[in-house]
């Protein structure tokens, strides 16, 4: 590493300070990838000195604890560069598991990322649905997938209305996963209000102002209200649950309650056994010791004290 280069970036009065001095409360690494160990060791503790309670974010797309790169596996989580990551491992999963209802892979590789990781770094998780450098979700979920395709052709494409109902349909109940598994979610901007589009430069389209979907910002609004008032999902246990094939069930749960979340996956209703939950948001129905799931929907249901 230039030594000058390091000092004009982690030294005292360089660039960390100066924007965390100006407010700045976190700061997201790009490609962490690329920046070699001491840099990441240099950049954290100059960003700790100057705030303990500043958070240092990597962009890592894989297994973070395992990560191997330029021959060496790094050491993203053992202390010392980084506080936590973007959780590329959960989108995918979520992705995948609404529209193909494979609950068994979903589990693996949810349980994959919350052992390995250590739980200061899980609770951090920064768990998006869709980035600049990927396709919009509601696209990926129900439009026809690009296939390499160039961009005249992804220029072209847009969601019919059969395409569109399906792609809301899936989008909440990813959207109740992201809320809901362990991490802090974080929406990419235009996603919220059904903004569609393909790889790059099509996923970075203007947010569509005076024709957003309502219904569906007053859905991500409520499950911010709902995360915002359940302490379970900032720092609660994750429980998974028995549940038939394509029903992904779990808790969260701390000393405050318990927050049941409930997807249905498969094309027919599921009844699944659960007492004490009343439905927070989605289209489950409590009868007595059992909740009942429409086909393809997500519910979050709460008990307020244990």
């Amino acid at each position: 590493m230039d030594e000058a280069f390091l000092s004009y970036i982690t030294g005292k009065d360089g660039i960390l300070e100066k924007w965390l001095n100006a407010g700045a409360s976190a700061w997201r690494l790009d490609v962490a990838d690329e920046l070699p160990d001491g840099f990441l060791e240099a950049l954290r503790t100059r960003v700790k000195a100057t705030d303990p309670q500043a958070i240092v974010l990597g962009e890592v797309w894989e297994d973070a604890s395992n990560k191997h790169s330029y021959g060496h596996r790094r050491q993203y989580l053992l202390g010392r560069q980084l506080d936590s990551v973007m959780n590329y491992p959960f989108r995918e999963a979520i992705l995948d598991v609404v529209r193909d209802g494979n609950t068994a892979r979903f589990y693996e590789r949810i349980m994959s990322i919350v052992e390995n990781y250590p739980p200061q770094v899980t609770r951090l998780l920064m768990n998006s649905l869709g980035t600049h450098d990927t396709e919009r979700a509601i696209t990926l979920l129900a439009g026809e997938p690009s296939n390499g395709r160039g961009r005249s052709w992804q220029a072209a494409q847009r969601l019919s209305p059969e395409q569109r109902d399906r792609g809301l349909r899936l989008l909440r109940m990813a959207t109740v996963l992201q809320y809901c598994l362990p991490g802090v979610p974080c929406i990419y901007y235009g996603d919220e209000a059904g903004l569609e589009g393909y790889r790059d430069p099509f996923n970075r389209g203007c947010y569509p102002w005076g024709s957003e979907d309502n219904e569906l910002i007053a859905f991500y609004e409520r499950l911010g209200t709902i995360r915002t008032a359940c302490s379970a999902l900032r720092e609660g246990e994750f429980c998974p649950l028995a549940a038939p094939d394509g029903v992904i069930l779990f808790e969260r749960r701390d000393g405050d309650g318990v927050l049941l979340c409930a997807v249905n996956c498969r094309e027919e209703t599921v009844t699944v056994a659960a007492h004490g939950f009343e439905t927070a948001i989605g289209e489950a129905t409590t009868q007595g010791d059992a909740i009942e799931l429409p086909k393809q929907s997500g519910s979050v249901l709460l008990c307020k004290k244990i």
